[in-house]
């Protein structure tokens, strides 16, 4: 099972990003302070709804956005499943979307 394509929307220091990722080793690189831990740790909350950094969701929004998503795609064989997590500043809980499309 890998991710194979990574999707954030003003999730921490990111407004947009959509990565693509091989079932190899994957390396991300970059200078300090640049975002490498965000997307791990997007990766992470994406795959337990929540992060090992805060307890609370809202430090997952970027400054001044009122919201933040996550998206995934997961294959594993020859299934594939889309997961989407959002975080609302106003929402009292995180909103979470998981579909299995089959192959």
């Amino acid at each position: 099972m890998y991710i194979e394509e990574l999707q954030l929307r003003n999730y921490r220091n990111y407004q947009g990003l959509e990565a693509t990722f091989e079932n190899k080793v994957n390396v991300i690189l970059g200078e300090n302070a640049q975002g490498k831990t965000n997307v791990m740790e997007s990766i992470y909350v994406l795959a337990m709804a929540k992060s090992h950094r805060t307890s609370n969701d809202k430090d997952l929004i970027r400054w001044d956005e009122e919201y933040a998503k996550i998206e995934g795609r997961i294959k594993k064989t020859t299934d594939l499943c889309l997961c989407s997590l959002s975080f609302r500043k106003k929402a009292r809980r995180l909103k979470s979307i998981i579909s299995n499309s089959g192959s």
